[in-house]
């Protein structure tokens, strides 16, 4: 989105990515932008794998030695390991600035400590959330604030949006008659949350609620899940659809969607994207879901790991049909205000232009310590 954006402003950008649907998508775009090029020859593993990494470090030196790139952006661990490496062999060029996704909890050891100390000229974090858990870094003079850039995630106001209709994928779930369809997007690991909708699901049917449960994704949790719900009887009411390329319409199925996670999800794009269909939402309190949601106007937060309280959230959708379509249509009118891409494109464009004046106060201040160092006889 942001990469898109940007070229349609007459920025050049390269994405430099695996081979994959993402990939694939961007070099489509590049053929109606011909400022966004894409470089997916590249692994991103671990830097435990040793070859990989130095491949994808010496395709990553050939890249930045002949893009003259202002700004790179990395957004996981193994990209930014392998641009720092590759912009320590060529001394730095151009500006790199790190962008973090999750709430995952920032380890203190000296290889972050370098990296955030030194390494990187910038950092943008989706949400307040993340920036708080460089508090350490912060306390100790690692990491100044300033070079700190709160950028929440956008949307695809293209694919999500209030003319979505989800008919269709109602047809093909087979909806009970009188049965409330409840949704989670996402992949199928335990920092989602899977299990506690089930569990809720579980009370709202012993309290004679009929729901029916439609998990859209993939991941290596499902197979788990599959045995929770038939421990649960729920095996008949839970609906995996795996990956779909119609994730909008399947968004609009749903009567309620879920975020029940209990870690990772800092700006989460399920959250956004039902809104701007006109689902509404209850999700749990992790990182930015109070950020994004009005409790109790735009959607219901609950808990994260609360059964009973994420049962009683849905339920009270369920039997307050007008309260949970005035929270739809509140939520709808602010998440095209607030989380539209040309929004998310300034003020990332901000914080790269923060980024590049602090290197450039940085490079200023070094240069000046040197020729003072001339000035009184010594080596610089």
């Amino acid at each position: 989105m942001l990469s898109e954006e940007l070229a349609s402003r007459g920025h050049e950008v390269t994405i430099a990515a695996p081979t994959g649907q993402l990939s694939e998508r961007a070099r489509a775009a590049g053929r109606r932008l011909p400022g966004l090029r894409v470089d997916d020859g590249f692994r991103f593993r671990p830097p435990s794998r040793a070859v990989s990494f130095a491949r994808d470090t010496a395709r990553m030196i050939r890249l930045l030695r002949g893009g003259r790139f202002d700004v790179v952006d990395v957004h996981g661990s193994q990209d930014t390991w392998v641009t720092v490496a590759a912009r320590l062999r060529l001394r730095r060029p151009g500006c790199l600035v790190l962008t973090r996704h999750n709430t995952k909890r920032v380890r203190t050891g000296w290889p972050n400590r370098l990296l955030y100390g030194r390494l990187i000229d910038h950092l943008i974090v989706v949400d307040a959330s993340v920036k708080a858990l460089y508090q350490a870094y912060f306390d100790d003079g690692t990491l100044d604030p300033a070079a700190v850039a709160v950028v929440p995630s956008a949307y695809r106001a293209e694919i999500f949006h209030p003319g979505v209709d989800g008919a269709g994928v109602r047809r093909e779930l087979q909806v009970p008659e009188g049965a409330w369809v409840l949704g989670v997007a996402g992949r199928l690991v335990p920092d989602k949350g899977h299990i506690h909708l089930m569990r809720a699901a579980a009370a709202l049917r012993a309290r004679g609620r009929r729901v029916l449960l439609v998990f859209a994704g993939m991941g290596p949790g499902e197979e788990d899940l599959r045995r929770q719900a038939a421990s649960l009887g729920l095996a008949g009411d839970v609906r995996f659809l795996g990956f779909r390329s119609d994730v909008a319409q399947v968004m609009a199925a749903l009567d309620v969607s879920v975020l029940p996670s209990v870690g990772c999800d800092a700006s989460s794009a399920t959250i956004k994207e039902a809104m701007a269909v006109g689902v509404p939402v209850v999700a749990s309190d992790i990182g930015g879901a109070r950020f994004l949601i009005d409790d109790g106007r735009t959607g219901l937060v609950v808990p994260p790991g609360d059964e009973p309280a994420l049962a009683s959230a849905v339920e009270r959708l369920m039997t307050g049909p007008g309260r949970a379509r005035a929270m739809a249509a509140a939520a709808q009118d602010e998440v095209a205000r607030r989380f539209s891409v040309s929004r998310l494109a300034d003020e990332t464009l901000a914080a790269y232009q923060a980024a590049l004046e602090g290197r450039g106060a940085a490079r200023r201040a070094a240069a000046g310590r040197a020729a003072a160092v001339r000035r009184e006889g010594r080596p610089a």
